[in-house]
């Protein structure tokens, strides 16, 4: 059984949390401070917690108290990316949740009913953040070139849905950042040919060195899915890789190693940014585009983060 507590200072967002909580996953427990999260922290939970209590004292005992149950921190990113981030990587957090109430009350559940989850990664994908029956488009590129192509299909097909531009420059550069990791990067062994070979140089792509890519929109959300037969990114290199957000005086590199910021610029232009990670064997990378216009107009907030790891 999952224990959920909900730390806030503000009351209102508070309830708002606890509310979309017990509505879609189950009951909540709403805490005043990190304290009584800990006291109240027994089993397996799981703590949703904004931010702007990362730098309290007590949230390190709170943390190791969580993990101790096997459960963990969920952090509300109410604050910039720069920011988050080294919160991300100072207590190796591996999920951000928004607080916009719109896009939380899908997220927030779901991010709980996948922790919850009995199965491995058969039980996940992009249809998970779509609604039933929507069509899915596969491409799988033949060559490292080929990623060129398989951007260009892309937007070929969300110009015909009539996305915004905003939204298919924020979907192309996510594909071709998880695109270029699932080529370049994932592959391993004692001959590494591709993640070490420079970038320019177009090579076959055949057998798992071969990355599958679908991608769908319901009008609601733009789902991008990138999987690989690899399994050999963890989380602590995705949280190293967005930290460099964090380093305003971080450069792209240059070489063979690729920009060095991909995964960065990834989560900057996603609304979420998903991991399921099954190590030595698959590594699946999710981003999802908001596309629901807001009465307000455009709201920026820091991106969401889910890396979720098989551990069976």
């Amino acid at each position: 059984m999952i224990s959920v507590l909900v730390v806030h200072g503000d009351r209102k967002t508070q309830r708002m949390l606890g509310r979309v909580i017990t509505s879609g996953f189950g009951p909540a427990v709403l805490c005043d401070d990190l304290e009584a999260a800990t006291a109240a922290a027994n089993g397996r939970t799981y703590a949703v917690v904004t931010a702007e209590l990362a730098a309290h004292p007590a949230l390190p005992g709170l943390v190791a108290a969580l993990r101790a149950g096997g459960g963990d921190l969920i952090l509300c990113g109410e604050i910039g990316p720069p920011e988050v981030v080294a919160i991300i990587r100072d207590h190796a957090i591996d999920h951000v949740v928004t607080t916009d109430p719109i896009a939380s009350a899908d997220e927030l559940p779901l991010t709980l009913r996948t922790l919850a989850r009995p199965h491995g990664l058969d039980v996940l994908g992009v249809e998970r953040y779509l609604g039933h029956g929507v069509h899915l488009t596969e491409l799988s590129p033949e060559s490292t070139h080929a990623r060129i192509t398989v951007l260009a299909a892309i937007r070929d097909g969300l110009a015909a849905m009539g996305v915004a531009a905003r939204h298919e420059r924020h979907a192309a550069l996510i594909a071709d950042e998880l695109l270029a990791n699932a080529i370049h990067d994932a592959p391993h062994g004692p001959d590494p040919a591709l993640r070490d070979s420079v970038r320019d140089t177009d090579r076959p792509l055949s057998g798992r060195d071969r990355p599958r890519l679908r991608w769908g929109a319901d009008g609601r959300m733009l789902a991008i899915e990138v999987t690989d037969r690899f399994g050999s990114l963890d989380a602590s290199t995705i949280r190293a890789h967005l930290a460099k957000l964090a380093d305003r005086s971080t450069r792209p590199r240059q070489g063979n190693g690729g920009a060095g910021l991909g995964l960065a610029m990834a989560y900057l232009a996603a609304t979420q940014l998903v991991f399921h990670l099954c190590p030595g064997r698959v590594t699946q990378a999710i981003g999802l585009v908001d596309l629901r216009a807001r009465p307000d107009g455009v709201r920026t907030l820091v991106p969401s983060l889910h890396i979720f790891t098989d551990r069976g």
